[in-house]
């Protein structure tokens, strides 16, 4: 081949797709492969031009000079594997042809063998050497960011230089250590906030390069960025909002998170006020529930105005339920409360404010763990209750159930002791003096333990609980008690007795809807009674009566106490998750 027809411009990577094998015109071991280039191109190549004696594999890093061969082939010259030490000098020129941006590192397929390369050709002394070699700084730091000679190999560049003479460099601010950027904060901060400004609708590889910098450094540098409007709220709430949450969360607390002192330095500087602080865009959607929680926590019950005057608050059902619940604690007895707050939220279902599927929900009611591996198809919260079993030896062993099986890890119990704003159902009723029956053992009688239990039947039940002529959610029996209750009252600023009609039954339900069919029907819903069988007694489903009125169950063949003889078919041979998902796999909140 003639000198000419070869380029000798540059080096570049590839992998060889297939060397050698059995040539079956010929019958001999072929001589020649294809490798493809980084640009996907495929070139052939000969035995003769693979440099040293080592012969390739199959997807081998080899380095390599492209030209054009006999027929005008692209083909390759001068195929160096890349496991060979001797190529790392090759290597440092194939750098070197390369501006700033023109590999993309992160997720490089050859990055590991070039840096295996590197290492093996020089060992220890690959940093000084890299260094000398003339390759770009910028090439270099992007090339072993987050390796094992990164440390050493950004102090021997970056030593006596602040932020500023790095960005000189064409050293990209993600390729920098969180400890560089929180030691220059405010020139960081300067760069990104004229950065951004420069690029207002930035391409897929600018928003890359922001999602890369926000994850990478601090909490002290993300909230440095906020404090002095360095790049839209938006971005950073999509990027680090979680991180800021927590921070505002615990700052309310006594476990407050750590942060650079440059944050307390900036803080003045940024807000000439709390109410500044409070208004932030950034701040505010963390803050705001944190201080309705500090008037709770407090007994300042112009809390129930604020949730109520604010749209997103009271869709949310953590602060929705507090602001109807609260207020009624320790002015009213435990019936009416539990009717007036069965019926607030049945209400707040049926205009579809909130569903009983809402994150929010598993804040005030946390969700079993005992109960979710026996039932992992769907969130239950935990309704434990206290249990004294009785062992072999006569003594008492003190548990609690779930649904009576055994619960590990009981969330029904008050912890006072955590921050406020962290507080479930059973912390804020403990806090505003409402206690078990047994304090400390939780019963089945208890509100909170009902409550709990309610929001699950409801879950598991959500899909029969619809009209089946015009599909809408049906409402319980207004069994209407009417009570007086104690409630707040926002415009005297103070509690008033009012009269309240309550809906507290929950096994009678009818359409409302006044242009249907069905309108006004009740049907009863419910769980069979019998032993070890919770099969669903749904009117619409059965008829057969016993004498005594009672639906007869079609799974177990039980209806009421009074015929007993017929309890004894404890599953028919299902096991529990199989009854539960043939139960309860209608729900919207049943995930298989």
């Amino acid at each position: 081949m003639a000198e000419n027809a070869k380029s000798r411009a540059r080096w570049y990577l590839g992998s060889v797709l297939w060397y050698g094998g059995l040539n079956n015109k010929t019958g001999k071991e072929n001589q020649f492969g294809f490798l493809k280039s980084e640009s996907r191109a495929e070139l052939f190549f000969h035995k003769n031009e693979i440099v040293g004696s080592q012969l390739p594999d199959e997807n081998s890093p080899v380095l390599f000079r492209e030209g054009v061969g006999k027929h005008a082939k692209p083909t390759a010259y001068e195929v160096h594997l890349l496991d060979v030490a001797a190529t790392a000098n090759k290597l440092v020129d194939y750098f070197s042809a390369f501006g700033q941006g023109e590999i993309q590192f992160n997720g490089w397929p050859q990055r590991e063998k070039v840096i295996t390369c590197f290492v093996q050709a020089w060992g220890d002394d690959v940093v000084s050497r890299l260094i000398a070699s003339g390759i770009a700084p910028y090439h270099l730091l992007a090339l072993f960011q987050q390796r094992r000679y990164y440390p050493e190999l950004f102090e021997a560049i970056a030593s006596h230089k602040d932020f500023n003479d790095l960005i000189a460099l064409d050293i990209s601010p993600d390729t920098l250590p969180r400890e560089f950027i929180d030691k220059h904060v405010e020139q960081f901060a300067a760069w990104m906030k004229k950065w951004a400004g420069n690029h207002p609708a930035p391409s897929p590889a600018q928003s890359a390069m922001i999602e890369t910098l926000l994850k990478k450094i601090s909490l002290s540098a993300t909230l440095y960025l906020a404090f002095f409007n360095c790049l839209p709220s938006e971005t950073l709430l999509k990027h680090r909002g979680s991180d800021i949450d927590e921070f505002i969360r615990r700052s309310f607390g006594q476990d407050k998170m750590a942060v650079e002192p440059y944050i307390r330095d900036a803080y003045p500087r940024a807000f000439a006020s709390k109410a500044d602080w409070y208004r932030h865009p950034v701040f505010r959607d963390f803050i705001t529930p944190c201080l309705l929680k500090q008037k709770m926590f407090r007994k300042d019950f112009s809390f129930v105005s604020d949730i109520e005057s604010s749209p997103e608050l009271s869709a949310d059902p953590e602060f929705f339920i507090l602001a109807k619940l609260l207020p009624l604690i320790g002015r009213n007895d435990e019936a009416a409360i539990q009717s007036v707050i069965l019926h607030e939220i049945w209400q707040a279902l049926l205009s579809g404010r909130f569903t009983v599927g809402h994150p929010a929900i598993f804040r005030l009611f946390p969700q079993c763990t005992s109960l979710q591996k026996r039932f992992r198809h769907i969130r239950l919260s935990c309704e434990a209750f206290h249990w004294r079993a009785k062992q072999a030896d006569g003594s008492t062993e003190n548990r609690f159930l779930c649904r009576s099986k055994v619960c590990e890890e009981p969330r029904v119990l008050p912890d006072l002791s955590k921050a406020f704003v962290d507080f479930s159902i059973y912390d804020w009723l403990a806090h505003y003096g409402m206690q078990y029956m047994v304090v400390g053992e939780p019963s089945k009688r208890d509100l909170p333990i009902k409550l709990a239990a309610w929001f699950n039947r409801i879950r598991e039940l959500f899909a029969r609980l619809n009209c089946r002529s015009c599909g809408l959610l049906m409402v319980p029996n207004m069994k209407y008690s009417r009570v007086e209750v104690t409630v707040w009252d926002a415009a005297s600023n103070g509690f008033i007795r009012k009269p309240f009609q309550a809906a507290y039954r929950l096994t009678v339900f009818k359409c409302a809807s006044r242009g249907c069919e069905q309108f006004d029907i009740s049907h009863y819903i419910n769980h069979c009674i019998g032993y070890k069988c919770s099969e669903i007694i749904d009117d619409r489903d059965l008829t057969e009566k016993c004498d005594e009125g009672r639906y007869i169950c079609a799974f177990c063949g039980s209806c009421c106490t009074h015929h007993r003889e017929k309890y004894g078919n404890t599953g028919g041979g299902e096991t529990e998750a199989v009854q539960y998902e043939r139960f309860y796999g209608g729900s919207p909140y049943f995930n298989r």
